[in-house]
C-alpha cells in the first residue's frame, strides 16, 4: 500500500473518530443541518484548496487567492449595484478576471523567474487595495454594505434536496481535476514540472505554459468560491477572503501534498477539507472560543510539515541502504 493511501486511511479514521466523540459530547452535531453546514464550509474552502494543490504539486504557492476573492465578489456587486445585467453575464467576468490575475502571476514568474511567494504577494497586496477602491460607497466614501437581492445569483447559496450547491459543485470539481492530474498528459506535465522542472523541460514539456495555466486555475477556483460566498452571505464586502490562505494551505498540505512538489492528488485534499472543517466545527460545538482556530491550524500545519520532512528524510535514508545493499551483492556475485 503506498504512504498516500496509508495517509488517507488515518484522516479517514481521525474523521470518523472525531466525528464520533462529537457526537457525543453534542448530540447536535449529528444534525442534518449540522453536517449539511459543515459540508458547505468544507466545499468553500475546497474549491479554493483544489486549485491550490496544483500549485503546490508544481512547487509553487500562490499568496493571492484571498485576495482574489475580495475582488471578485466586489465585480459582482458593482454589476449588481450598477447594471441591470443578469447573473449570467457578469459572473463569467468574474471567473475570467479570477483567470486573468492567474496569467500575471504565471507570467511575471515564469517570464522574469521571480520567486511565486513575493509575485503572488504583491498581487495580494494590489488586489486587497482594487477591492477596498472598487467597493460600493456612501455618500461620505464609507464602505457600503450592498444587500444582494438577485434571485439567480442568490439561487446559488440554496441546496438542492438537502445538500448545498457549493457542496455539489466541490464534488464534481474535485473528480474532473482528479481526472486531469492523473489520467491527460496535461496532468503528468504538472507533476513532472513540480518534481523535477529541469527534467521536464529537457524531455519536452513546455514548463512555462504548464505554470500559467496552474495559476490561470487556481485564479478561476478562487473566484468561483467567491460567488458562492458572497450568494451565502447574500452580500460581499471588501475583506472577503482575506485572511483565508492558511485555511487552504492547511487542507491541502493535510491531504498529502508537500511544498517540495510533485505529489499529491486532490482526493486527499477533500479528505484534509473535511478534516479541517470538522475540527472548526468541533471547536464550536464545544463552546470553545473561535479565537483559538487559528492557533490549532498553525499547530496542524507545523506536525504535518515536521511529519514530512522526517518521513522524506527516512525514505532517502533507506533507499540508500537498498543501494548500497544491491551494490555489495553485485560485487560479491561478480566476485
Amino acid at each position: 500500500m503506498s504512504v498516500s493511501a496509508i495517509r488517507r486511511l488515518i484522516l479517514t479514521g481521525l474523521l470518523v473518530a472525531i466525528g464520533i466523540a462529537l457526537s457525543f459530547a453534542n448530540p447536535t452535531f449529528l444534525s442534518l443541518d449540522n453536517l449539511m453546514t459543515l459540508l458547505q464550509d468544507a466545499s468553500l474552502t475546497g474549491i479554493v484548496a483544489i486549485g491550490f494543490t496544483l500549485i503546490l504539486i508544481t512547487a509553487g504557492i500562490d499568496m493571492s487567492i484571498g485576495a482574489v476573492i475580495a475582488i471578485t465578489s466586489m465585480i459582482c456587486v458593482n454589476f449588481i449595484s450598477y447594471t441591470q445585467l443578469p447573473a449570467y453575464v457578469y459572473i463569467p467576468v468574474a471567473l475570467a478576471f479570477g483567470c486573468a490575475i492567474g496569467w500575471v502571476n504565471g507570467f511575471f514568474i515564469t517570464h522574469f523567474k521571480l520567486p511565486e511567494f513575493i509575485v503572488t504577494l504583491a498581487t495580494r497586496g494590489i488586489l486587497a487595495g482594487l477591492a477596498l477602491i472598487v467597493a460600493v460607497k456612501d455618500d461620505q466614501g464609507f464602505v457600503k454594505n450592498v444587500f444582494i437581492e438577485d434571485e439567480l445569483f442568490l439561487s446559488l447559496g440554496e441546496t438542492i434536496g438537502p445538500v448545498y450547491i457549493v457542496t455539489i459543485v466541490f464534488v464534481l470539481l474535485a473528480a474532473a481535476t482528479q481526472f486531469f492530474l492523473k489520467r491527460t498528459r496535461a496532468g503528468t506535465n504538472v507533476y513532472a514540472t513540480g518534481a523535477n522542472p529541469t527534467a521536464a523541460r529537457l524531455s519536452g514539456i513546455n514548463t512555462d505554459r504548464t505554470l500559467i495555466g496552474v495559476y490561470m486555475f487556481s485564479g478561476f477556483c478562487a473566484a468561483l468560491a467567491s460567488i458562492f460566498l458572497a450568494a451565502r452571505m447574500m452580500t460581499a464586502m471588501p475583506e472577503f477572503g482575506i485572511g483565508s490562505e492558511m485555511d487552504v494551505i492547511a487542507s491541502v498540505v493535510i491531504g498529502g501534498t508537500p511544498f517540495t512538489g510533485g505529489i499529491g492528488d486532490i482526493w486527499g485534499t477533500v479528505i484534509g477539507t473535511l478534516f479541517l472543517a470538522l475540527v472548526k466545527n468541533g471547536i464550536l460545538k464545544l463552546g470553545l472560543s473561535p479565537y483559538i482556530q487559528p492557533i490549532v491550524i498553525g499547530g496542524i500545519i507545523i506536525v504535518v510539515v515536521v511529519v514530512d520532512v522526517w518521513y522524506k528524510a527516512f525514505a532517502e535514508k533507506k533507499a540508500a541502504q537498498a543501494a548500497r545493499r544491491k551494490a555489495m551483492q553485485g560485487k560479491e556475485a561478480g566476485a
